[in-house]
């Protein structure tokens, strides 16, 4: 059976065994397209031919594209059974050119992958928008599928700032007047901001140390952009020092970094993160500071400080979800929230600092004088911290449900539940069926 002819979006490849084939082919169709799909099991005829494939098969070309391609991508990869013959298919997307394969840019021009020119390259940086096409293109979700209590919240607050002009809430309105839908359907950006089971992930971590070795606290949530905004402050507020003035008729406390900086530096993680990966937006304290990682790179040429010192325009990434945030008045889109952040530091005396690596921006705020006082039962490793705080918050919960909470084996959660045992941190009360977690 033919099942198509190759084409400036389409590959086949014969079998696995041309990985590296297959992985030029991929950044080259990328780097033209944004889109595409290969084929393994298929002659460069259209033919179905068929291979073998199993789940080692499967992680074997997963891996390969993770090792291979830069930027990163994350593939759905899926199994066709196809007149008898099974055929992997690879569906890739990625909106963050250039791509890079082992090194080398490549573009598709009709089925051939050849290397770009250096003009070419320089082109494409050039020329390629720094916002993301992601949040424009369409889920399945429709309006039911969408967190009405977030919605409500946001409606309230926009509406109280003066940003949105709506006398009664109406949720057809308001979800068109934000433009976060078409045709009955939502936008991944619009999902990402208040999607019911939406999978934006957030690790919270404290540190015994300024080095990321001994957690004294681990927590990994996964939920919607507007309610994790709200765990992440919430998250620093509670975890960091406060001091108490008293003014002439009450008492003031005052955290030792200035709130509306924190909530600036989180915000503006989660407005200008790169979602096609599924991203995890990270934040650390540790004695000595506090890191905030936004996984989307910072405009090469820039640094905050030129934000603070040029006036420059904001570069957005996530048109959307910036638009959503600041008519809630959690973000200024006019590119002043470096310099908001700048001025509430100097206020406060708190320094700050920024590093910029390949695939993300960290910002810290430095801590001075802190001292950290913690009861450590084991050290403990991530898996472990994880599977011990999930224990913690439910003293009944089952292994299959914390392996699915973490996307992890249940060997591995058993793992982790024996060495935790061996540990002294946790034991079984009763048996495996009626029996329950107790915390040590």
């Amino acid at each position: 059976m033919i099942i198509g002819t190759e084409s400036e979006t389409i590959e086949f490849k014969k079998t696995t065994g041309e990985k590296k084939e297959a992985m030029e082919a991929i950044s080259a169709i990328l780097n033209k397209h944004c889109r595409g799909t290969l084929y393994f099991g298929v002659d460069d005829s259209g033919f179905v031919k068929g291979q073998q494939i199993s789940d080692s098969t499967k992680r074997e070309i997963s891996r390969a594209i993770n090792d291979s391609i830069e930027p990163r991508i994350t593939p759905t990869i899926e199994v066709l059974a196809i007149e008898g013959c099974n055929v992997l298919k690879v569906t890739f997307s990625g909106h963050n050119r250039p791509y890079a394969v082992n090194g080398k840019y490549l573009i598709r021009t009709g089925t051939e992958n050849r290397r770009m020119s250096p003009d070419e390259l320089k082109h494409l940086i050039k020329n390629d928008d720094y916002s993301s096409k992601w949040e424009e293109e369409l889920t399945d979700h429709t309006i039911d599928d969408l967190d009405e209590n977030a919605l409500k919240d946001f409606y309230q607050s926009a509406v109280g700032c003066g940003r949105l002009n709506m006398k009664h809430y109406d949720k057809e309105k308001l979800l068109s007047t934000i433009d976060v839908i078409d045709n009955g359907y939502i936008k991944n950006g619009g999902y990402a901001l208040f999607g019911k089971n939406a999978r934006i992930g957030l690790k919270l971590a404290s540190y015994a140390t300024d080095k990321k070795v001994t957690f004294t606290d681990l927590k990994l949530i996964e939920g919607n952009i507007y309610n994790l905004v709200d765990d992440a402050l919430d998250y620093v507020m509670n975890h960091i020092n406060w001091r108490s003035e008293i003014g002439s008729r009450k008492r003031n406390d005052i955290p030792e970094i200035p709130e509306r900086a924190i909530r600036e530096i989180i915000v503006n993680a989660f407005a200008h993160a790169e979602y096609s990966t599924l991203p995890e937006i990270e934040i650390g304290i540790h004695p000595g500071r506090i890191e905030i990682y936004n996984p989307g790179t910072f405009p090469d040429e820039l640094t905050p400080l030129d934000f603070i010192s040029k006036n420059l325009p904001s570069y957005k990434r996530n048109r959307l979800i910036l638009d959503v945030l600041f008519r809630s008045r959690d973000v200024e889109k006019s590119g002043t929230g470096f310099q908001r952040v700048n001025e509430e530091c100097r206020k406060q005396k708190v320094n700050w600092t920024f590093r910029k690596e390949a695939y993300g921006f960290f910002f810290e705020f430095i801590r001075t004088n802190v001292q950290i006082n913690v009861q450590i039962n084991a050290e403990l490793s991530e898996t472990e911290q994880l599977v011990f705080n999930l224990i913690k918050d439910n003293e009944e919960i089952s292994k299959s449900e914390m392996a699915i909470r973490l996307g992890k084996s249940e060997k591995t959660i058993q793992r982790m539940i024996s060495s935790l045992t061996k540990k002294n941190v946790i034991e079984r009360v009763g048996s495996n069926r009626s029996g329950y977690w107790k915390v040590r």
